[in-house]
Parts: structure tokens; sequence; C-alpha cells
């Protein structure tokens, strides 16, 4: 009996033993473990060009081409899958001073060197300088002197095609006109090339029986104007003012002596808003109009292509137009803002 009892404790343990057995949760499925995640490249680095921009003087036009072109470097720096840091420094129409900028930025080892040059030999001798250090070097709105030294691109306008519109302009309009020019600065590469087309296209009757160099500045072509006037005895009839403070300076003393267009007219250059305002006046006949502000577009256009591999030519023309009373529609506006517009419409090799 005990053992018959024995047996059944025994049973009733292992059937107790199974039941509990069969309440455990299943143990979950092997898996393999998972696969390590493949380790992600870094992300190119944006590349930022430091740039640095020789400003020829803090007159109006350069100015104004500069404040442009810091607007062109806010927009690439917003838009753009590389960056920009432009240094400005201004000349003051020093060739020493210029070629201390330029001298300052190769030694700090800049991507590139922009040069607003107030003296054709001194942006040759920049070149040659920029080229020995293996730095791209950009010549903008003016020009560099024959020499060794290779710019990597001239961003200007066509000077002589320029002087040479306003020529064709007092020839058609006014042919038998007599003509004195003021100047802006001599050597710079500018004036020369201006007056080269000018004499091209002035028509057989014309004659130019003065000039005088005022530097790009309002109150020295005042002076020179005034002095000329001072032993006035008709021996010109039409002003060639080369530029917006020129023609300032020259209608202040035309004024004055109460002699503007009865009997000595102006032609200018520049189409800045106070010589096209004396255009649509009556105060100037014409003037030349080219814009700072969209070649500062066109310049960061160029250069930035440049330092980013692609091919740009060594001269590129920016665009210019005659302006008179009849049609305004023609004038290409010095605001700021054309310099990025001018980034993002000009192609390159147009």
């Amino acid at each position: 009996m005990n053992r018959f009892k024995s047996i059944l404790l025994l049973g009733l343990l292992v059937l107790m033993v199974a039941m509990m057995a069969a309440c455990q949760p299943a143990a979950p499925p092997a898996t393999e473990p998972p696969a390590a995640e493949e380790a992600e490249e870094p992300a190119a680095e944006r590349p930022v060009y430091r740039i640095g921009y020789i400003q020829a003087s803090s007159d109006a036009y350069y100015q104004m081409q500069a404040d442009a072109a810091q607007l062109v470097v806010d927009y690439i720096n917003e838009n753009e899958d590389f960056g920009v840091e432009m240094t400005f420094v201004t000349s003051e129409a020093n060739p020493e001073r210029e070629l201390a900028h330029i001298e300052d930025f190769i030694a700090q080892n800049y991507d590139a060197i922009i040069d607003f040059t107030f003296a054709a030999e001194t942006a040759q001798r920049g070149a040659q300088l920029a080229n020995a250090a293996d730095i791209p070097f950009f010549v903008v709105g003016s020009t560099a002197a024959e020499g060794s030294g290779r710019v990597t691109s001239n961003i200007k306008g066509d000077f002589v095609v320029m002087g040479g519109m306003i020529g064709s302009y007092i020839a058609e309009n006014y042919p038998d006109s007599k003509i004195v020019i003021v100047q802006g600065t001599l050597g710079q590469g500018i004036v020369e090339l201006f007056e080269e087309g000018f004499e091209a296209n002035l028509g057989p009757n014309n004659e130019i029986v003065n000039r005088a160099p005022a530097d790009w500045n309002a109150e020295r072509a005042q002076n020179i104007m005034a002095d000329w006037l001072a032993n006035y005895d008709g021996e010109f009839d039409m002003v060639y003012a080369m530029n917006a403070d020129i023609y300032l300076g020259v209608v202040r003393a035309l004024e004055d002596a109460d002699m503007l267009n009865d009997p000595i007219k102006i032609i200018t250059h520049n189409g800045r808003p106070e010589d096209f305002e004396g255009v649509m006046e009556g105060k100037a006949v014409a003037t030349n109009s080219n814009s700072p502000t969209y070649e500062a577009g066109v310049l960061l256009k160029v250069v930035t292509t440049h330092l980013q591999g692609g091919t740009v030519p060594e001269l590129v023309i920016t665009p210019s137009t005659m302006v008179d009373i009849d049609t305004p529609e023609n004038l290409l506006g010095w605001g700021l803002d054309r310099g990025v517009v001018a980034y993002q419409e000009w192609e390159i090799g147009q």
C-alpha cells in the first residue's frame, strides 16, 4: 500500500512539472545579429574662395561697383554650393598703394586678386607678381599695359567702341561741331582708348580744338572749363565730358557763364543718374551708358567660374548703349541690384 502511494505521488509530481513547463512562453526563434550599418562617407566640405578686390578710388563709379560686388557675394553665399570671402581695399588712385595691396594679397595666399587699376603699368607689374605666385589675376573696368604678365581675364567695356559711339553720334547729329575734351586720368588705359574710337568716328567737318585731363573729378573739370570760357571766342561749341563727374563740373561752369546749349553743348559718358537726368532735362545732348554695377556681376561670374575649374575668356566685354532724350529705354542703369541680375543671366563667352 505504501509502495502504491509512493508511485501515485511520483506520477502526480511528474504531471505537475510537465504542466508547468507547458505554461512557460516559447523561446524566441534564434535570429542573426543585425548587420552593422555601413559607415556614411563624410559630406564634401563646401569650398570658400578668398578674393581680394582693389578699388581704384572712393569716387562713385568705383564705389558703386564695389558695393554691387558685395551684394553678389551675399547672393553667392546664400544660393551656391560654394562660398566667397571678399576683402575690399582702396588704392585711392595711388599706384604704389595699389601695388602694395597686390603684394599683401599674394603674401596672404588669396585664391584670386581683382584689380581696378589706376595705372595700366601697375596692373602689368601686378600680373607678373601674381603669375609668379600662381594666383589668378583679374583686371576689371580698365586694362593692364602690354608686358610679360598674363591677366587671367580682363572684364571691361570696349573703350574704343564706346568712344566711337560718341564720335558717331556727333558726326550724325552735329556734323560741323568743334569740340573740346575734358578727359579722365591719363595712363589708366581708358582715356586713350576712348579718344582713339572717338576721333576715328567723327565727321570730316568735326575738329578737336583742345583737351585737358580732369582725373574724373568734377571740381577739376569745372576749373578747366572756366579757364577755357574766360577767353572764349567761339572756337568750340561741343564739350566731350568723359564721365558723370566731369559732366557735373562742366555743366556748372557753363551755367555760371550762361553758355549752356547757347552756344556750347555737352555729350558725356556713364548713364549714372546725374548725367542721365541731365540728358532728360536737355543739359546734355546724349550719354554713353555703361553700368559698373552690372559689370560687378559679370566680374564675379567670370572669377568664380575660373576658380571652380571652368574656362573663361581672356577678354570679357560688358555692354554699353547711347541714350538721348528720345531713347531713355536704352539706359543700362546703376542700381546695385543690377550686379545680381548680371551674375544670374550672364553666360560666359557671350
